[in-house]
């Protein structure tokens, strides 16, 4: 008989071992690093997924002193969210707040104003990691706050072997073993942005796990409709 499948998610983990250092990330961690030390209010965005959240969970973890609070997008008043954020980061002397990709609703955009504001009262250095256009950037208080931040930026990986590299660290987080053969095959057939291949890789876990078939080339192409390329 075949085993059912546990309907439990493990937890997401972001070890810095796993961490892949490539030059489109550079500029934007030596600005961090100097950001521990010094303090001061940080922007932190990019074009494109780029590895911003697996970053600064790692730093949180390696620096006892930084504190950090990922925003989830789920519905709640503005009071609610800036206090649950700052009952978590206030016993802390460094602040990071990672928010959801994208525009977000009025009640995040007023949480994150007074969040603002209460780092400045406080003198806490804080960090917002927040892909997202300008246009986007609402109350009008959060988008002036935001403008008067020095604003850094990291970009996705360049070269075929930095791509490979973190679709290996993804695919360790998962414990599989892939071949670097099926990674060329997705850079070759899939959009080469981290999203599109990252994307590609869940599909292919919960498929996996479905059909409890390991993780082939032949049975990747099928799966991700790949027969015809």
């Amino acid at each position: 008989m075949q085993q059912q499948r546990l309907n439990y998610k493990i937890p997401v983990t972001y070890p810095y071992g796993r961490w892949v250092r490539h030059a489109g990330v550079e500029q934007a961690c030596a600005r961090i690093a100097l950001w521990l030390v010094q303090g001061g209010m940080l922007w932190l965005g990019s074009g494109e997924m780029a590895g911003k959240t697996h970053f600064l969970h790692a730093v949180s973890q390696e620096h006892p002193h930084v504190g950090l609070v990922r925003a989830d997008g789920q519905p709640e008043a503005a009071v609610r969210l800036v206090r649950s954020w700052l009952d978590t980061l206030e016993p802390y002397a460094y602040w990071i707040v990672d928010m959801p990709a994208g525009p977000v609703s009025g009640a995040y955009g007023l949480a994150l104003f007074h969040l603002i504001e209460r780092a400045r009262e406080m003198n806490r250095p804080l960090l917002i990691s927040w892909r997202c256009d300008e246009s986007e950037l609402a109350p009008p208080e959060l988008s002036s706050r935001l403008r008067m931040m020095e604003r850094i930026s990291m970009a996705p990986p360049a070269a075929d072997s930095d791509l490979k590299a973190v679709m290996q660290s993804v695919a360790d987080g998962l414990q599989w073993q892939v071949k670097d053969s099926l990674f060329s095959l997705m850079l070759t057939h899939l959009p080469r942005g981290l999203e599109a291949q990252i994307a590609a890789l869940t599909e292919l876990e919960s498929a996996s796990l479905e059909e409890r078939q390991r993780i082939t080339q032949a049975w990747a192409k099928e799966k991700l409709n790949l027969e015809a390329s």
